[in-house]
């Protein structure tokens, strides 16, 4: 008579809970600890055993989207994870991300907009239409109202904050929209406009001479828009902008050869505003990083000039538009010292946001730096193609 097999022992039940404690607060990823405690009924414990501990400080995610099976990517540990999402956010198009938990999103590609939080399901619904002064009489008191495809959001605070603001770069009369809570039928514009498709970058900035959407243009000039301080009474944008110095080297992207191609990207670090210029040519990638320097000028205003870093020390950049992030390795020994983050975000094809079930492809995406022996998990693991039906990947800030 054969005899009866022991019920064979988990692995996981093997390890001492001490040890388990150990590795459960080593894990600095937060859906890296979902994931421990879902492991099994002993892990389940220790996680509850050693309490909630102040949560580690997180680097962004990035969010790789689609209708069936969406995800993330950790740099925290080089890993993708599933990311379970509603259904109706499944399908739509992502187009800026704020701190917190926050996705701006698209339920149907170019309309339907709101600003959702992945984390806690709230959700502020945004207008699809944009106000602007009527074309025969702008000096009239008279407004038109027509829909707008946007590119991307980008937003001052949280946006279920009342003193929120967000900017928006649109495909319409206007390149660019503005928008606060309480205002639920229509984004406005400035009334005085950046030239059509000059846009590079948005990023809501303060500096001790002015605070505002600071809009960075083909040309490297810095415009700024600011809000009306009239508590209760309707948006109205003020602009101004930066008396910059043009750098010695700077060539007009009109002068530059077809196959040569220039990106710009604004990023807050350590206080300070930098720009930073993505290189293309033939498939092959270079970055320069320059950091604005601030003077007052002599007959008033601001003077600036760009002024280029040849190290960043002890930072790591995520590129990304509206979305791009300074972090600091040294609250992250998981990240690669000087190492840039790129999506293939370079081009917008307002095509694919005017059509349902639409492929983006994302080809161009990697990590730009020193080749080294050791060379981070989240470097080596990066992904470099992503394509999904409905929205391309974007930088989630949990």
């Amino acid at each position: 008579m054969p005899r009866a097999r022991r019920p064979r022992r988990e692995w996981s039940d093997g390890v001492p809970p001490e040890l388990l404690g150990v590795i459960f607060l080593d894990l600095a990823c937060l859906a890296d600890r979902v994931c421990f405690a879902a492991v099994c009924r002993a892990w389940r414990s220790v996680a509850r055993a050693v309490g909630t501990p102040p949560a580690p400080r997180q680097l962004p995610w990035l969010l790789l989207p689609s209708p069936d099976k969406p995800s993330f990517f950790s740099l925290h540990s080089g890993a993708k994870r599933r990311l379970r999402l509603p259904e109706s956010i499944r399908g739509a198009r992502l187009c800026g991300s704020h701190d917190g938990g926050w996705v701006a999103l698209a339920f149907e590609q170019w309309r339907g907009y709101a600003a959702v939080n992945l984390l806690s399901g709230a959700t502020v619904l945004l207008p699809d239409r944009l106000r602007t002064a009527h074309p025969l009489a702008p000096q009239a008191n008279t407004a038109c109202e027509h829909h707008m495809v946007i590119r991307t959001i980008t937003f001052s605070g949280s946006p279920s904050a009342e003193d929120c603001l967000a900017a928006a770069h649109v495909s319409s009369a206007s390149n660019i929209a503005f928008w606060r809570p309480g205002m639920n039928g229509h984004w406005i514009t400035c009334g005085v406009a950046v030239a059509l498709d000059v846009i590079q970058d948005i990023i809501y900035y303060e500096n001790g001479l002015k605070q505002g959407f600071h809009v960075l243009s083909n040309t490297e000039d810095i415009v700024v828009y600011t809000p009306n301080s009239v508590e209760g009474a309707s948006l109205v944008m003020s602009r101004s902008s930066y008396q910059i110095q043009k750098r010695a080297d700077y060539r007009p992207d009109n002068l530059r050869r077809k196959s040569r191609t220039v990106s710009r990207y604004l990023v807050e670090s350590r206080g300070k505003l930098l720009m930073v210029l993505r290189l293309a040519r033939r498939g092959k990638h270079g970055f320069r990083i320059f950091e604005m320097n601030l003077a007052v000028a002599p007959a008033g205003g601001s003077e600036a000039s760009w002024v280029e870093l040849h190290s960043l020390p002890g930072r790591v950049l995520l590129l990304g538009r509206g979305c791009s992030r300074a972090v600091e390795v040294s609250q992250f020994n998981r990240l690669q010292l000087g190492s840039i983050y790129y999506l293939d975000d370079t081009s917008f094809d307002i095509s694919l946001a005017l059509s349902s079930g639409s492929k983006y492809s994302s080809t161009d995406m990697g990590v730009y730096g020193r080749k080294t022996l050791n060379r981070a998990r989240s470097v080596r693991r990066f992904p470099r193609k992503f394509t999904s039906e409905g929205s391309p990947p974007i930088w989630f800030m949990p």
